[in-house]
């Protein structure tokens, strides 16, 4: 699997007082390249064999009709009186954003190395801010009111939906290393 450039500069700074920093340029691009870069969560090791991670994390709960399991989308009219989809309202409506704890499996670490294994939903790290999302996942939100997030990710549609519901439900193992660097 090839990773992003965002994914393959993302840092984390575990605090001995079980604060984490999570670095990466995925929204740098948003609010006029002022967007952020610096998300927080926190650590705690088990055992010496598991760490677990807490973070941010987008939740998928876009509402299909029953009768034709089609998409639920807000629409409004424009400045030409024309119809279309309400794209802030609808993607608001499709997405639920909280914190999650995840648990990994340290496979290895030392003094300059740690080699963490997370079984998960492809889904639930897609979307979570742990690690670096793709931005190609995201959009960015232009009319947002202070300190509330620019960035959701993208509107579901009848063409998209079933492919986010199969991430989901589709289990993979992925395998972080990281390195320490002193500065």
């Amino acid at each position: 699997m090839s990773l992003t450039p965002e994914q393959e500069s993302c840092e984390l700074l575990l605090e001995a007082n079980g604060t984490c920093r999570y670095y990466h340029q995925s929204f740098i691009k948003y609010n006029n390249g002022s967007g952020p870069t610096k998300f927080y969560g926190t650590w705690s090791m088990l055992d010496g064999k598991w760490i677990n991670f807490t973070t941010e994390k987008w939740q998928f709960v876009a509402p299909i009709t029953s009768d034709s399991n089609k998409v639920i989308l807000t629409y409004k009219k424009d400045i030409t009186n024309k119809l279309g989809i309400d794209t802030l309202t609808s993607v608001q409506k499709q997405w639920s954003q909280y914190h999650i704890q995840s648990r990994f499996t340290i496979l290895q670490l030392s003094d300059t190395e740690m080699e963490i294994r997370l079984k998960t939903f492809e889904g639930e790290k897609k979307y979570a801010f742990l690690f670096a999302p793709a931005p190609s996942d995201f959009i960015e939100l232009k009319t947002v009111a202070a300190g509330k997030a620019n960035y959701i990710p993208k509107l579901a549609t009848n063409q998209n939906y079933w492919t986010i519901r199969k991430e989901f439900q589709t289990l993979k193992t992925y395998i972080f290393k990281f390195r320490k660097e002193t500065y």
